[in-house]
Parts: structure tokens; sequence; C-alpha cells
């Protein structure tokens, strides 16, 4: 059957000036890259960042502890679409992940630099009782490194893994199966000043590429003897100024290459990281302001890049073969948009 359609939805700042009101709804004619904006899912305050499984959409409200940081389970529309929630005792929640067997909900908390970890009820609903973890630790560059800033973090083979951008390090804690106790088995030291953001693993799990937002870097680790350690370290624009502000990262499914959203330079850094070391082969410029989030559809034709700054979400088709990406010519209008997911209507 062919698709005609991919439906995404939208995490967005709703803080003045922005006129958004919380998550919003997008889709996309596969024919031509046309995307047309439909009803917003529901509304919540600063819903910066999603994650989306198959008993719901997770995410949280990017505020102080204090002004009600939660984390926030979207029920399926079958099962009534009901919001369920649960305080975060962290400030600036930033991002959100789920285990494979869907018992815990981790949430990164960059303000407070601690991870936030909720176990899930038999509804999967995130409890109101929850782990913190916190490793203290800072960085040489103080005006954004003066404390820790916990950035991402996600799950792999029974570990849970904690990217810190105040510390330079990547946490890797390990947890006793079935309950929500955690452990910090070892960190792995990045370059100092580099400021890691995110981080993808390849399918085989032996190698993790890290965007490093304050050096504009991609790192790569490598897992051998039981541990990850780094390996390679490639800009993402070789020659041009930094400032600081590298974000989004995604790896193809072929995992040829690796994307990079650089925020200030309004474009996506291209990487073949087919070879080693990663080579760069080119730059998308992303036909807005500050590209916040990016991805690519299931399918890998389409591409779609969330512009924070300039207030519209941009289609481009990609040629799977020569990976080269074409404009549409087609956006969609939304106020500070920052993070795309794709769902089956």
């Amino acid at each position: 059957m062919t698709i005609t359609q991919r439906h995404f939805y939208v995490g967005t700042y709703t803080d003045a000036p922005s006129q958004s009101r919380g998550i919003a709804r997008i889709a996309l004619d596969t024919q031509t890259g046309k995307i047309t904006r439909l009803e917003d899912v529901c509304e919540l305050r600063n819903p910066s960042y999603l994650v989306n499984t198959s008993t719901g959409l997770y995410t949280f409200s990017e505020v102080s502890e204090q002004e009600g940081a939660q984390v926030v389970h979207l029920q399926p529309a079958e099962k009534n679409g009901a919001m369920n929630c649960a305080p975060i005792h962290g400030d600036a929640p930033c991002h959100i992940a789920i285990d494979a067997a869907q018992r815990f909900v981790a949430v990164a908390n960059y303000g407070s630099g601690n991870v936030s970890v909720h176990l899930l009820d038999e509804n999967h609903h995130p409890s109101s009782t929850s782990t913190t973890l916190f490793i203290d630790g800072f960085g040489p560059k103080t005006h954004r490194q003066s404390s820790p800033h916990a950035h991402q973090v996600t799950f792999i083979d029974g570990q849970l893994v904690v990217v810190d951008l105040g510390s330079d390090r990547v946490h890797f804690y390990r947890h006793q199966d079935s309950l929500a106790s955690f452990e910090l088995d070892y960190s792995v030291a990045l370059s100092p000043g580099s400021g890691p953001r995110h981080l993808v693993f390849n399918q085989a799990c032996n190698l993790a590429y890290v965007v490093c937002e304050l050096s504009e870097m991609l790192a790569v680790l490598t897992y051998s003897q039981g541990r990850w350690s780094q390996s390679a370290e490639i800009p993402l624009l070789p020659e041009e100024t930094v400032y600081e502000a590298a974000s989004a990262i995604y790896l193809s499914q072929d995992e040829r290459y690796v994307y990079v959203s650089c925020r200030k330079q309004n474009c996506l850094s291209i990487l073949d990281v087919s070879v080693t070391p990663p080579q760069n082969i080119g730059r998308l410029d992303t036909q807005g302001q500050f590209p916040r989030d990016f991805t690519l559809s299931a399918c890998e034709h389409w591409l779609l890049v969330a512009n924070q700054h300039s207030n519209n979400i941009v289609s481009f088709h990609r040629d799977t073969l020569s990976d080269m990406f074409r404009p549409t010519g087609y956006e969609c209008s939304i106020d500070a948009p920052v993070c795309l997911v794709e769902y089956q209507a």
C-alpha cells in the first residue's frame, strides 16, 4: 500500500512571544512535500521534547520545579486520549526516554543537572515516586559549564545513558531488573569544553556518535572490552566560526550518514560515517533560522526541519541513493517549533 501522507507531532515553546499553545500536529503529502497543519493535540506549557510509544505520547513542561515541571503521558485516542501527569523533581527538563520494556520514564533536567527516573504503572502512567540521579561536575567554559547540565537520557542494553553538557561527560548507569534502582557504572570524558548534547547508537551498539554543542564537533565513541571510549572527533563545519549551538543528530538507517543541525549557521551538516574517520560531505540550508530539530520520515525519503526562530517547518525530498536533498518549496507556520516525531494516524 502506498502511503500518501505521513503525520508528525510538533513540540513547541509556548512562552511569549510564541503564540503556540502546546503540542501541534502536521501532515506531510508524500507526493509533493506539502505540509498541512492539523488540530493541536493538547494545551501544555513548553512541551519541548516528545517521545512516541505504543502506549501513548510522553512529554513534559520545560519549566522550573517551582513553576510545576511535570512529566506527561498522553494516551492514544482509542484509549480516550487522557492526560496523566507526575511532578518532576528538577528544573528545566529538556529530554525524555522510555526503556524498551516500558517500565521506566527518564527525564534529563538541564537546569538542575539531575535525572529523574519514574516507574510506569500498569496503565503506563508515570508514578509520582521517582529516583533522582545527580553527579556534580563542571567544565572550562564557565558561561555554560559552571555546573552539570543533563541534556539527554536514553536506554540501551539494560543501561541508562546520560549525556551531560555541563561536565563534558557521558554517564552509564546500570539498574536492577524491575526496580528503579540505578547505580553509576562509569563515565566517559569527552574533550574539555566540548559540551556534549545528544548521541545516537548504531544498531550493533558498538559505535555511538555524539553532537557536541559547544565545540560544534562530532565525537565518535567505540565499544570495546565492555567499555565505551572516545575514538575520534570531527568538526561539523570545518573552517567556519564556532557559535556553540550545534543541536540535533540523526543516523541514517543504513548507518552511512550522520546529520547534525547547526543552529547559528542555519544548516545541517552531513557526514559520511561509513569511512574512518568520518568525513564531511556537505551542508544543507534549512530555509529558516535556528534549526532546533529535524527528522527523516520512516521511509527516509522526506526530511522535515523545525526552524525555531523563523517559526516554520520546511520539507525536503531525499534521494536515498545519492543522499542529496531537494527543497520542495513547501513550509508550515508554527511558532517556536522545537521537536518533530512521526506517528501513525
